[in-house]
Parts: C-alpha cells; structure tokens; sequence
C-alpha cells in the first residue's frame, strides 16, 4: 500500500493538536507556543510529538534559535489556520448579531490605560449596567481582534490597524515629572540636566516619547531603565529620578510634581477600536458609545490635576519658562 497523501493523514488529528502545530509555527517556539495556548511547555511538546508520530512526518526543524515549521509542517499549520478563520467568522457574526444588554464585553488595554484612565469611567458603566460583566486584557501586547482575543481595544497609537474600526477620543500629552525631594528649595527653576533620571529600556526605544528624551537630553545617563511606564512611574514616585510620562497618569500621583509645560510635538492618539464584525453586538456598541462620549473629558480632567512646581525647567525643546494653569501648587519648602 502506497503511503498516504496529507489530507488522509491529517485527518487523524483532532483541533488540539492543529491548533498547537499553528501555535509553534506561529511563535518558533515551544515556550511562545505555551504562552498563547496557556500550557505547560511539556505538554506542548507532547503534541507535537505525537501528532509527528500520528502523521508518520517531521513538522518541524529543531535548533537552538528555536523551531521553524518544515514543508509538512506549514502544510498542517496552514490547514489549522483556515479552521481557525472560518470558527472565528463564525463566532463575531453570532456575537456580531447578540441584541442583549448583558453578558462579557472582552476589553484590551495597556497598563497605564487600564491602571489610571479607564477605572473610574467603568465603575460608572457597570453601575448603570449590572448585567454586564468586563473582562479586561491589561498588557502591552497588541492583541488580535480578528482572532476575537478581544471585542474592543482603548489603546494610544499613531496609527492603528487599516483592518480595525474605530475613532479617536483624545489626545496622550506628556510632561517630566520628579519627585519633591529632588526638586531645589524655595521654588527655583529645575535644571534638567543635574537631576538623577528614570529612563527608557531598549524595548522601548521605538517610541516617540524615548526617541524625544534620547534627542533633546542626549548627555543624560539614567540612574534607571525600564520597559514599563507604570514601573518608571512608581520608581519616581519612590524618589529615584525624574521621568517623562503621560500627563493623565502622573497627575495621579501625589509624590510627584510636574516640572514642564506639556512637551510640545510629542503626543499619542487614544483610540477606541473594533473588528468591523462586532458591530451588531449591542452591548460591546453601548460600551463603545460609553467610551466615546466620556473619555475625552475624562483625560482633560485627569491631565490637568497634580501638583506643578512654581517655575518650570527650561526644556531644550520648548525653552519655555514660568508656570501657567489650574493645576495644585505644590509647596516650595520657602
């Protein structure tokens, strides 16, 4: 008997072990794999195996840089990949077509988003809504709403994704904020360039916001990196440095005072986004609506508070100086 072509055999493999060869093929890796799936490492290597052992064919190529699908292997993950799209056209039309004010709105955010803007605006949405239940998705990965990892995304972009629906809500401004210990005494101008600084890790060197900081301060050298804005926001607040961040969110802070006018030329679009397919699911619309309509005062609000120190620092690319706004004074120590 001659051997069997790849669409006998893989016929003997169920959606498990499909979904599994796509998830390798997609990350190159056994740990990327785990990660998606939420498995163990060892038992994504079982799959693997035993659908190889199943299918009588090597899938994939083993190294130290990780695995990469062979022929056979793109053969099953692309196949797997077809199944995946057409169960998931299937799910957004039947969640695209739910007319119910109630059940799980899945919500993609980052950190600082879903940590300082969005909290309040929710408690007043849930309030006025109890039979909905949010399930939010809070990392800085960028999730995939065509694989409904999520029903609707609030995320700061220059430019979100041609396939995704959506609007602009606001705009991020950013300013330096220090702690007060750091700050001279009787209210004098900060020099930036003598203060201890928080800056950006590499992985965050693709930014707008660290690429201004690597231009405009370029002799700085940071006491301190990281590759999130909630950890440099703590570090600050905790007395280590001075920082660039999003005005919404240090405002929130009461350790730290903002020692810039808004940084001129740097700034982030907030966005509401969706799959197009979502669009007849009643309750992901109310809370997009919801969000809409709120958010831009909401950011106002949050980005014009915290303590602002009596004179600015003169900064590089601004070279603005003094203070204007509403904003609490803090105490000079005069």
């Amino acid at each position: 008997m001659g051997k069997k072509n790849l669409h006998t055999r893989t016929s003997v493999l169920d959606w498990n072990d499909l979904r599994t060869v796509l998830a390798v093929a997609r990350a190159g890796s056994l740990n990327g794999a785990a990660q998606e799936l939420a498995l163990r490492h060892s038992t994504v290597f079982r799959r693997i195996e035993e659908a190889e052992a199943r299918l009588g064919a090597r899938l994939f190529d083993r190294a130290r840089t990780g695995w990469r699908a062979n022929v056979q292997g793109e053969a099953v993950a692309a196949a797997a990949a077809d199944m995946e799209a057409a169960a998931l056209t299937a799910e957004r039309a039947i969640s695209g077509a739910d007319a119910r004010v109630e059940g799980v709105i899945r919500l993609a955010t980052s950190e600082m988003l879903g940590g300082y803007l969005l909290p309040p605006l929710l408690k007043r949405f849930l309030q006025e809504h109890p039979g909905v239940e949010i399930e939010a998705d809070v990392s800085n990965r960028a999730v995939d709403l065509t694989r409904r990892e999520a029903d609707l995304a609030v995320r700061a972009t220059p430019a979100p994704p041609e396939t995704m629906v959506g609007r602009q809500v606001g705009t991020l401004r950013y300013a330096i904020y220090a702690p007060r210990a750091l700050l001279p005494r009787r209210g004098a101008e900060p020099v930036l360039s003598e203060l201890p600084w928080i800056g950006f890790d590499d992985r965050l060197a693709y930014t707008g916001i660290a690429q201004w900081f690597a231009r405009v301060l370029p002799d700085v050298r940071p006491r301190m990196k990281a590759d999130s804005l909630p950890a440099m926001l703590k570090a600050a607040a905790a007395g280590i440095g001075a920082v660039v961040l999003p005005m919404f969110a240090a405002s929130q802070e009461p350790r730290l005072v903002r020692i810039t006018p808004p940084i001129e030329g740097q700034s982030m679009g907030l966005w509401l986004l969706h799959h197009p397919d979502v669009r007849g699911n009643a309750r992901v619309r109310l809370l997009m609506r919801w969000l809409a309509d709120e958010l831009p005062a909401e950011l106002e609000r949050q980005a014009s508070g915290g303590k602002v120190w009596p004179r600015y620092a003169a900064c590089p690319a601004t070279n603005r100086r003094g203070r204007k706004g509403a904003a609490a004074r803090v105490d000079d120590g005069g």
